[in-house]
C-alpha cells in the first residue's frame, strides 16, 4: 500500500534504498582504486608510460613511440598530461581512474531508444565495476579505449537509429580513435561498420565521405608497419599458442571474473521470467532494433577477434577491452527480456559489485606492495644506497628488438625523476651461458648496481638460470615478484 502522504509505494522505497546503497559500493570502489594508486608501484608497462612520457624534447618522445607496439593516443595523452600535472605515480594513474568513470557514466548521459534508464544505470554500472580495482588503475592505455569504446558503441547505437552524415561522422571518428589508442581496436569498427551496411545498404553508402575520419588511424598504421612488422616475427614466442582452454579463458575475461555467476543467474532470471509469464515486460521500453544490433556488432566482433588469435600470432586478454561495451550491453538486454527485468538489472549489479568487494577491502587494507613485475622498489634501493652505474638487463621475449636507447632511458627513469642520475648499461643476455657471472662482470664501476627483470616461465635466460646474483659474496639484492617473475636489483659494497 502507498505511503499515503509522500505517494512512496514499498517497491519504489526498495529501490531507492538499493540504489542508495550500491552507490556506496560505488564510492568505496573509487576510493580503493585510489589508494591502490598511491600505494602500488608501477608496474613494467607503467614505466614504459612514464619513460616515453618524460622524452627530454619532442623529436625523441616521437622516435620512441615509432619504436613503440602500441598506437601513439595514449602516448600524447599522457605527454602533455605530466607536462602540467607532473609525473609521480598517482599522477600517471589519475587519468586512467577519471576514464573509467567516464566510461560508466556515458550510458547515462547519453540516450539510446528502446533502453531504459534502469537498463543504462545497470549498463554503465557494470562497465565501471567490469575488472575491479587494479587493472585499471594501470598507467596504460586500457582504461581510455574503455571510455573511447563505450562512446563509439552509442554513437553506433544512434547511427543505426537513424543514418545521417553527422552521425557517421561521430561514430567513425571515435572508432579511429579508439585504433590510435589500441591498434586491436579495429576489429569493433570492422564489426560495426558491416552490420551497418548491413542493416541500411544504401543510406550507409551516402554517408561514404564520413571514412575520411579514418585516414589519421590508418595513415599511420601504413607508416608504423615496418616496425610493426618486427614484432610480429617474435609474436609466436611473445604469445602462447591459443587453444580450446585459452578461447575459454579469452570469454571468461570478457565478461569478468563473474562469467559463471552471470550466467546461472540470468539463465535462472529468464526461467522465471517464462514461467511468469514476463509479468513486468510491458513496464519498460520496448528493445530496439538499433540496440541489439549495437551488441550483435560486439559479439561479431569478438569472433572476428578470437579467429584471428586462432589463425595469427596469439592474442592477449586486455586487447579485449574495446569489446566490452558492447558485450555488457548484451548482457543487460538478455537481462531485460526476463519478465523480472528490474529486480535482474539490480541482481546483476549486486553481481558485478560483489565480485569487487574482496580486492577492494585488500586495497583499502594496509598498505604493502603486490607481487607485481616491476623494479621502481628496486630502483628506490638502489639510489638509497648511492649506486652511479646501473646494468640494467629485461630478460624477455621481445629483448632482442628493443633499442638499445629505449632500454637506457626505460632503466633509469626512476632515477632521473628522483633527481639522482645514474649511467644506465643495457645489457643483452646470452642464453648459452649463466648470466649470473655476465652481469656482475659487466658492473665494474665504483659503486655499481644491476637490475634484472626476469620470468623464469618464458623463453628467457632465466627459465635456464635462476638470479642468483644474491649469493655472491660483496652483493646486496632486493626482489620483487613472485619468485617466478619479478625483478632483481643489487649493488655492490664498496
Amino acid at each position: 500500500m502507498a505511503d499515503q502522504s509522500s505517494g512512496i509505494t514499498p517497491a519504489s522505497r526498495l529501490q531507492m534504498l538499493a540504489a542508495a546503497g550500491l552507490g556506496l559500493v560505488a564510492l568505496f570502489l573509487v576510493a580503493a582504486r585510489l589508494r591502490f594508486a598511491v600505494t602500488e608501484p608501477l608496474w613494467f608497462d607503467e614505466t614504459f608510460t612514464l619513460a616515453l612520457a618524460l622524452r627530454p624534447d619532442w623529436a625523441s618522445f616521437w622516435r620512441e613511440v615509432y619504436l613503440d607496439s602500441n598506437g601513439p593516443a595514449y602516448y600524447l595523452i599522457m605527454r602533455l598530461w605530466t607536462l602540467v600535472f607532473g609525473a609521480s605515480d598517482l599522477a600517471l594513474r589519475v587519468p586512467t581512474l577519471l576514464a573509467v568513470c567516464a566510461a560508466g557514466a556515458l550510458p547515462l548521459v547519453v540516450r539510446l531508444k528502446g533502453i531504459s534508464t534502469s537498463a543504462r544505470v545497470t549498463w554503465g554500472a557494470l562497465i565501471f565495476a567490469w575488472w575491479g580495482v587494479g587493472f585499471f588503475l594501470d598507467a596504460r592505455c586500457y582504461a581510455m579505449l574503455l571510455m573511447v569504446s563505450t562512446a563509439q558503441c552509442l554513437a553506433f547505437g544512434r547511427l543505426m537509429e537513424e543514418p545521417t552524415l553527422r552521425r557517421t561522422f561521430g561514430w567513425a571518428g571515435l572508432a579511429a580513435l579508439a585504433i590510435l589508442l589500441h591498434y586491436y581496436a579495429v576489429f569493433l569498427g570492422l564489426a560495426q561498420g558491416l552490420v551497418y551496411l548491413a542493416r541500411h545498404r544504401e543510406r550507409a553508402l551516402k554517408t561514404w565521405p564520413a571514412g575520411l575520419a579514418f585516414v589519421p588511424a590508418f595513415g599511420w598504421i601504413a607508416y608504423h608497419a615496418p616496425r610493426l612488422g618486427e614484432y610480429s616475427k617474435l609474436s609466436k614466442v611473445w604469445h602462447p599458442t591459443l587453444g580450446a582452454q585459452g578461447v575459454w579463458d579469452l570469454i571468461g575475461f570478457a565478461f569478468g571474473p563473474t562469467l559463471p555467476a552471470i550466467v546461472l543467474v540470468l539463465t535462472c532470471l529468464l526461467g522465471i521470467g517464462y514461467l511468469l509469464g514476463r509479468q513486468d515486460r510491458a513496464r519498460g521500453l520496448p528493445t530496439s532494433r538499433a540496440a541489439v544490433l549495437t551488441a550483435v556488432a560486439g559479439v561479431l566482433a569478438f569472433g572476428l577477434m578470437l579467429a584471428f588469435g586462432l589463425l595469427g600470432p596469439g592474442l592477449s586478454a586486455r586487447y579485449l577491452i574495446s569489446i566490452c561495451p558492447p558485450l555488457m550491453l548484451g548482457v543487460v538486454l538478455l537481462a531485460g527480456a526476463s519478465g523480472q527485468a528490474q529486480f535482474s538489472y539490480l541482481a546483476l549489479i549486486a553481481i558485478y559489485f560483489g565480485f569487487q568487494i574482496g580486492p577492494a577491502l585488500e586495497a583499502l587494507g594496509p598498505a604493502k606492495p603486490l607481487p607485481r613485475y616491476e623494479f621502481e622498489t628496486g630502483s628506490r634501493f638502489l639510489a638509497a644506497h648511492g649506486v652511479s652505474d646501473v646494468v640494467f638487463v629485461w630478460d624477455h621475449e621481445l629483448a632482442p628488438i628493443i633499442k638499445s636507447s629505449t632500454l637506457e632511458a626505460v632503466g633509469g627513469v626512476f632515477f632521473a625523476r628522483a633527481g639522482h642520475p645514474v649511467v644506465v648499461r643495457p645489457l643483452a643476455l646470452d642464453a648459452r651461458r649463466d648470466p649470473n657471472l655476465g652481469i656482475v662482470a659487466v658492473a665494474r664501476a665504483p659503486r655499481p648496481g644491476m637490475i634484472w627483470l626476469f620470468n623464469r616461465q618464458g623463453h628467457t635466460v632465466a627459465s635456464r638460470y635462476a638470479p642468483a646474483i644474491a649469493e655472491l659474496p660483496g652483493w646486496h639484492c632486493t626482489e620483487q615478484g613472485n619468485g617466478m617473475m619479478g625483478s632483481l636489483a643489487c649493488y655492490r659494497a664498496p
